[in-house]
């Protein structure tokens, strides 16, 4: 029996490199790989906010650290050439998330089949204009 993890549903900001016709890396002016952003709906997920930061100096920052759990078929989604790792991001509730590591797939208990994958997940909002998002 199949269980559904939960009613999220996440944005997937998948970044695919560019090729040239010869199937190698195009690079920017300053050497870095261009890449593509492809943006993919999943749902069935599970999210939520595990840990939360703020610095009060001249901005606050609050840091936010996420967990989200994926369908084991979130792979069929992807587009070709994309894959779900850390240079993904997530949006959750309109907030993005960075994910940061690899994804970790957990298997069923009783078999060896996938039952789903987790991933972790940071975000640094600017509390002083909700809604932003800084690298940080």
């Amino acid at each position: 029996m199949v269980y559904a993890l939960g009613t999220e549903q996440l944005v997937l900001h998948l970044r695919i490199p560019m090729l040239d016709g010869g199937g190698k890396p195009v690079l920017n002016a300053y050497g870095r790989r261009q890449i593509v952003e492809a943006d993919v709906t999943a749902g069935g997920c599970a999210f939520w906010v595990t840990e939360s930061q703020e610095t009060e100096n001249a901005v606050t920052a609050t840091k936010l650290t996420g967990k989200g759990m994926l369908p084991p078929d979130v792979g069929t989604l992807l587009p070709p050439g994309a894959a779900l790792d850390h240079t993904a991001a997530v949006t959750w509730q309109g907030i993005k998330f960075e994910v940061h590591g690899p994804p970790r797939p957990v298997t069923n208990i009783r078999n060896t089949d996938v039952d789903h994958i987790v991933i972790t997940c940071r975000s640094y909002l600017g509390s002083s204009i909700p809604g932003t998002r800084e690298d940080g």
